[in-house]
């Protein structure tokens, strides 16, 4: 009870903060720890001083000081005031919700293929592709981007260093401690340039570095999964567009030295079929569980047997999962994403499967789906979707449980003149984001203050005035 009534307090007073600019005073801020929670909370005294559009000057030993009232009926029109987006508009935080730059000019080309990470403070991509169209030639981009959450701020990054240079697309991509990992990937035409070099960009210094993987090597690839266990770094999968493989890898990440623990498998769908790309992988009480995929037929894996790898055993196996009991498997497809949710559960979202009749991708449903590891269950969200099905896009989760989604292939209908439809393969630069648990209060007062900011670059101008403040250290250290 009594944080809902701290809340309750810090949500008024957000309400009365509707404008910022550095002529406030004495904007006090400070920590309460109720039940092991931080709530921020922020008491305003205004007195404004100097301000060029009364051409007045107020002191602290001044008889009129001007009222919160009185301040926010001022004319909106004085040039150093704006007004502020409603720091307190409702939204559902567990659907996917556009997420609009605040500088539309800078943001990166549509594109798809490319990978993403999320630290604590940005979302970074890196590569993508870009068909030929009537206006441009086919692009491959040798570009990091990074989106400062806080500022709500694309920047191209500059890199120094021996990076990837030909293999942009559907490479394998992953965050350790502070350094950028990206394995394989391919340029264009697909399959013709292929890498089974380790990059690794330092994020601080934005310095690239190609490594060499010692003894058993993962053959050049793209499409293949990545993941983390402490230490060591798992590749499985992939493909150099005319052999496809299920092997799996262990890399040593102090000695980068490799070892071949798994030997691709046959499967059970399509006994001619070997191998997979542009799969999801998880890793599970020590089991790495395969989600979907694509193989050299154009198939795409459906999701009723599940390719599991035994690190113990380092042995390959299936699982047979349960359906929902209304809407049944999700579609089989590739090209989506997956991401921890609660507990013992994933989320998976986005995809295409491959139309082996009209030779064409087809995105899959806007639909959210649920697994459960405990009770090997599919479960759909029926409350939630996603607002454009995507495939091919980027999407990374950071500490907080909020996933980004940037870019990729969305399909666009439209008739001509004789009622027949077709359908448009269209890249996209959109982003949105979700929350796959509720963010604690400290987060929601941080985004209160944020939201309540007529600009936020004055965060970046006036580097010291948060300390002045005394916002907490781990919230000015993601503005950069």
């Amino acid at each position: 009870m009594l944080e809902l009534t701290t809340l309750m307090i810090f949500t008024w007073l957000t309400l009365r903060v509707r404008y910022f600019h550095n002529y406030f005073k004495d904007f006090v801020l400070f920590d309460i720890d109720i039940n092991n929670n931080v709530i921020v909370r922020w008491l305003c005294s205004f007195i404004m001083t100097n301000d060029p559009a009364t051409n007045q000057k107020s002191t602290r030993q001044s008889s009129t000081i001007p009222t919160m009232d009185s301040f926010l009926n001022m004319k909106q029109s004085k040039s150093n005031l704006c007004s502020a987006t409603n720091p307190l508009t409702p939204n559902n935080l567990m659907q996917f919700i556009e997420n609009i730059p605040i500088d539309s000019s800078s943001k990166p080309h549509p594109r798809s293929g490319h990978r993403a990470v999320a630290t604590e403070s940005d979302l970074w991509i890196w590569g993508g592709y870009y068909p030929s169209s009537d206006t441009e030639q086919e692009r491959m981009f040798q570009e990091l981007w990074r989106y400062n959450f806080a500022l709500r701020q694309w920047t191209l990054e500059q890199t120094t260093g021996d990076g990837p240079i030909l293999t942009l697309a559907s490479h394998s991509m992953c965050l350790f401690r502070n350094y950028l990992l990206v394995f394989g990937g391919t340029g264009f035409p697909f399959g013709h340039h292929v890498s089974n070099d380790l990059f690794v960009l330092d994020l601080k210094r934005r310095h690239w570095k190609r490594f060499r993987i010692h003894d058993q090597q993962p053959q050049p690839v793209y499409g293949a999964s990545m993941l983390l266990n402490d230490d060591h770094l798992y590749i499985l999968c992939g493909t150099n567009s005319w052999i496809y493989n299920s092997d799996v890898f262990d890399i040593h990440l102090p000695t980068l030295k490799c070892k071949h623990i798994g030997n691709t498998f046959d499967e059970i769908e399509d006994p001619s079929e070997t191998g997979r790309y542009r799969q999801e992988a998880y890793l599970h009480k020590n089991q790495i569980f395969l989600f979907g995929g694509g193989g050299v037929s154009g198939i795409s894996y459906s999701f009723e047997h599940l390719p599991v790898f035994d690190l113990a055993t380092q042995h390959w196996s299936y699982v047979h999962t349960n359906p929902d009991p209304v809407h049944n498997f999700p579609t089989a497809r590739k090209f989506h994403s997956i991401f921890p949710f609660h507990n013992n559960q994933v989320i998976m979202f986005g995809g295409a499967h491959f139309n082996r009749t009209t030779n064409r991708h087809i995105v899959v449903n806007d639909r959210l789906w649920i697994f459960n590891f405990e009770k090997l269950e599919w479960s759909i969200l029926s409350s939630l979707t996603m607002p454009r099905p995507t495939y091919f896009h980027a999407a990374a989760m950071n500490e907080r449980g909020e996933i980004w989604t940037h870019g990729g292939v969305v399909v666009e209908s439209r008739s001509n003149d004789n009622n027949n439809i077709h359908y448009n393969e269209t890249r996209i630069t959109t982003l949105y984001a979700m929350h796959t648990r509720v963010p604690n209060l400290s987060e929601l007062a941080w985004n209160y203050f944020l939201n309540s900011l007529p600009d936020r670059t004055c965060l970046i101008k006036q580097p010291k005035l948060m300390t002045q403040l005394h916002i907490p250290p781990r919230f000015i250290e993601r503005i950069h």
